[in-house]
């Protein structure tokens, strides 16, 4: 009898007011059919472009942010998307928060007035839906492998580079699984010891199929569409399978 975890893995799904939702319908029709042990999503579930500091509330950019409010609430339109098509609220299910959730602490930090206030609105999105999350950076351990939306290195910035999965791998000391960069990437490397070598999975990004944020258009971007499912035993990823967006449409839409 196979005593292992069936993980599905969500990547970082930037929902915007501005983007089509469609795409939570076909994840959580997979998700119902094949009867995961575990859901997480890797974080970045929502841009919050609304607190964004790379659009200066000066400029004509700025100007035309929506409220936090419209992007939470689209947030928790799609989640109630993918959770009515799951159709099973005892699968448990946890969110690795991103730097994109870290922009609200951040938008916080800088406004002692209203401390707390955005952060609730943010945590009880997830908490009456029955979904746990974990802080930017943290990890959420299943099986013996760990989650989280982008490691961390000494220094405490985001591993990256054409090669992260290498580097992470070059300093890990057991598997892990993460988003952040939109590609999917899958990497084992030996190591001296009992474990004898470590796996890396980056799983890409939900976005729609051939969706390039704003920021990224003109940048080499080689975005991996869609989920990851995982079947995790002896403390290890023993499979990975990426199932694209553009299959999960054809399949479900």
């Amino acid at each position: 009898m196979f005593k292992g975890h069936k993980v599905i893995v969500i990547g970082d799904a930037h929902d915007s007011p501005h983007i089509k939702q469609d795409r939570f319908k076909w994840i959580g029709k997979y998700i119902k059919a094949a009867k995961p042990d575990y859901i997480i999503q890797i974080g970045d579930w929502a841009s919050f472009d609304s607190l964004s500091f790379f659009q200066k509330n000066s400029t004509q950019a700025g100007k035309l942010k929506d409220a936090y409010m419209v992007d939470i609430d689209s947030l928790r339109a799609s989640i109630d998307i993918v959770d009515k098509h799951i159709d099973n609220p005892r699968i448990p299910r946890h969110v690795t928060f991103g730097n994109h959730e870290q922009r609200v602490y951040r938008f916080e930090e800088n406004i002692p007035e209203i401390a707390g206030m955005m952060k609730k609105e943010l945590h009880d999105t997830y908490f009456k839906r029955g979904w746990k999350f974990s802080p930017y950076g943290a990890f959420k351990i299943i099986g013996g492998v760990s989650f989280t939306h982008c490691p961390l290195n000494i220094m405490g910035k985001e591993y990256g580079g054409k090669n992260c999965e290498v580097q992470v791998a070059n300093d890990a000391t057991n598997d892990i699984v993460f988003g952040h960069t939109h590609k999917f990437r899958d990497w084992k490397q030996a190591k001296i010891g009992d474990k004898n070598s470590v796996r890396i999975i980056n799983v890409g990004c939900a976005l729609p199929f051939g969706h390039i944020e704003e920021y990224a258009k003109l940048n080499m971007t080689g975005w991996s569409w869609g989920i990851v499912e995982l079947g995790i035993w002896d403390n290890h990823i023993q499979e990975s399978q990426f199932i694209s967006m553009d299959r999960l449409e054809k399949q479900y839409g």
